[in-house]
């Protein structure tokens, strides 16, 4: 199986880092990587969408030395990648980040996205950084979250906070799998209720977990606890992990974290992986 991965890049050290990790992720794996940078420089204005004669070749000029940076980065990352099964291309679109990655995941067929973060600049109270942010909102395909003090190590074991009220059946859990496959790492889900959550519901959706991550070695833990944040702080203080797997769904604790601007509740986030699964 080849895994398509876009990996957005602005060329700095952080999200060089962060392609880094990501080729080490998927080391033994056929990957077609593709290298996207975005630009929408400040001199572009409306005269030269127009058309204006006098910024005529402006644009052709920075798109060039976009792509010339584009094809030194994938030199660099070549150069210290040593899977043949490894494949790259470079993407550079006058567009927003955001937008030119969702175009992406139907014209590439994208499997995932992979990117840094710094979190927003100066205030490292913040879980994801504003591109990082637009991105896993919107994307279509799982979103691997890179933190900039990530390092790479062994993939053992997987965190899966689950509270059993998605469409698990539909959920796109093919790169999950992949990774835990590949590693042989362990996955764990983790379940935080109350007495009220005890409902059919709750039960069908656990069954259709279980379904979906057939032949996957899966442990699971169910936690009586009100605050999911703290339950998690809680597990990973007793037993390391090396990827946070969350569920976007609308109105639910990923949501909070994707929008809240002044998350500092999840101790391990500034060195922990995060992958974001999209709605089915």
């Amino acid at each position: 199986m080849e895994m398509r991965i876009a990996i957005p890049t602005d060329f700095s050290l952080p999200a060089e880092k962060a392609a880094l990790y990501t080729l080490e992720l998927f080391r033994d794996m056929t990957c077609t990587f593709f290298l996207v940078h975005t630009y929408t420089p400040s001199f572009f204005r409306a005269e030269y969408l127009l058309h204006s004669p006098g910024q005529i070749g402006l644009g052709d000029f920075y798109q060039q030395r976009v792509l010339d940076t584009l094809e030194a980065f994938k030199a660099r990352l070549k150069a210290k990648d040593s899977n043949p099964r490894h494949r790259f291309m470079i993407h550079a679109a006058f567009n927003s980040l955001d937008a030119e990655l969702h175009d992406m995941v139907g014209k590439e067929d994208l499997d995932l996205i992979a990117m840094g973060t710094q979190g927003a600049t100066g205030a490292k109270e913040v879980l994801l950084g504003t591109h990082a942010t637009l991105v896993a909102h919107k994307a279509g395909v799982p979103v691997l979250i890179i933190p900039e003090q990530a390092r790479v190590a062994a993939l053992e074991e997987v965190l899966f906070p689950a509270d059993y009220k998605a469409d698990y059946a539909r959920l796109p859990l093919q790169v999950l799998r992949t990774l835990l496959q590949q590693a042989g790492a362990r996955l764990h889900i983790l379940h935080t209720y109350t007495p009220r959550d005890q409902t059919e519901a709750g039960r069908q959706g656990r069954q259709q977990l279980e379904e979906a991550l057939k032949g996957v070695d899966v442990h699971w833990h169910e936690q009586e606890e009100d605050q999911l944040v703290s339950a998690i702080n809680h597990f990973a203080r007793q037993q390391p992990i090396q990827l946070l797997v969350l569920v976007r769904n609308p109105h639910t604790f990923l949501e909070n974290l994707l929008v809240t601007p002044l998350i500092d509740q999840i101790g391990f986030h500034t060195r922990i992986p995060l992958l974001v699964l999209p709605p089915a």
